[in-house]
């Protein structure tokens, strides 16, 4: 009986660390993403995702930690110098030092950014504008804006 209660974690924890799953597009392993905030501040950003977590991965991850769900958010989302500010189940917010080049004059720019699920809803505040996309995997082209300080 041991073992068997053994084997039953173990396959448990497998699927808590899988690699990417076959599925939809939106998915990346045990958490589907539902949307993408990137709030533009100068030359950081501030991301919110939500996202949904298959069942019974959650109770994992509230028994086990929340150190894979941290590094899979930060997989998807793919920002050079992120840092998870706070995670639950169905969100998280991310800072992003250097999401921007600063261009002097109170001038920036957001270069072109590739996520690694495609994003059903994506949101680009700027402290001027607010651009809208949806169902992309790439933010091609880039964003030029200016900070209001």
């Amino acid at each position: 009986m041991r073992w068997v209660t053994v084997a039953v974690v173990l396959m448990l924890v497998a699927a808590l660390i899988a690699p990417v799953v076959a599925g939809s597009d939106e998915r990346y392993s045990y958490i589907t993403v539902e949307d993408v905030t990137v709030q533009l501040v100068k030359e950081h950003a501030v991301v919110t995702m939500n996202y949904q977590i298959d069942d019974g991965i959650g109770l994992l991850v509230l028994l086990l930690g929340k150190s894979d769900l941290k590094r899979k958010v930060l997989d998807i989302l793919n920002f050079e110098d992120a840092k998870i500010q706070s995670i639950d189940l169905e969100h998280a917010v991310v800072l992003v030092n250097n999401a921007s080049n600063d261009y002097g004059q109170g001038s920036y720019w957001f270069p072109e950014h590739k996520f690694e699920v495609v994003v059903p809803a994506l949101t680009v505040i700027t402290p001027h504008d607010t651009k809208y996309y949806a169902n992309v995997s790439e933010f091609t082209g880039g964003l030029g804006y200016f900070s209001t300080d």
